[in-house]
């Protein structure tokens, strides 16, 4: 009898270990999904002419989560019409991805970086990496003004 039950048991929690490593792992998948693609959904066959990337690499720090949640209100606050007309895409990269290796050598990155890219269909016209970004990430007034200014000089 105490068998049974001792069995039942280790059933009842292998079958709860597994559900709640299915739900952690759905959960992480969305997380993820949602951090590696966070562009406006741009109408089918319309391509953006202005982009502002935050690359990053795999490993990220407090300071790193910041400039992104930080451009992203700058973003929200003066450019949603934009995001959603699909003429200013933001995208958060993880260039240490094999996809995306690429973008250390096209825009000559170092570090983490946003960068504003003027382009017309695939070709690149210019580019800037937002420099300051880093120095004003302590005062959130002050990186959302700046990155506001930034990607308005371009749209102009």
């Amino acid at each position: 009898m105490h068998k049974k039950i001792r069995m039942s048991s280790l059933a009842v929690f292998a079958i709860a270990t597994v559900a709640g490593l299915a739900m952690w792992l759905s959960a992480e998948s969305s997380a993820v999904a949602s951090s590696a693609d966070v562009s406006a959904k741009r109408p089918p066959g319309t391509e953006s002419e202005l982009a502002l990337y935050y690359f990053h690499g795999t490993r990220r720090c407090n300071t790193c989560r910041t400039i992104e949640a930080y451009t992203q209100q700058a973003l929200e606050k003066n450019f949603d019409d934009q995001l959603q007309a699909g003429t200013l895409e933001w995208k958060v990269i993880n260039t240490e991805e094999p996809d995306n290796e690429h973008f250390v050598t096209d825009f000559d990155l170092v570090s983490s970086s946003l960068v504003l890219v003027e382009r017309k269909g695939n070709d690149v016209l210019r580019h800037e990496i937002l420099q300051e970004a880093w120095t004003l990430v302590r005062d959130e007034p002050r990186f959302i003004e700046y990155v506001q200014k930034s990607v308005q000089g371009y749209l102009e």
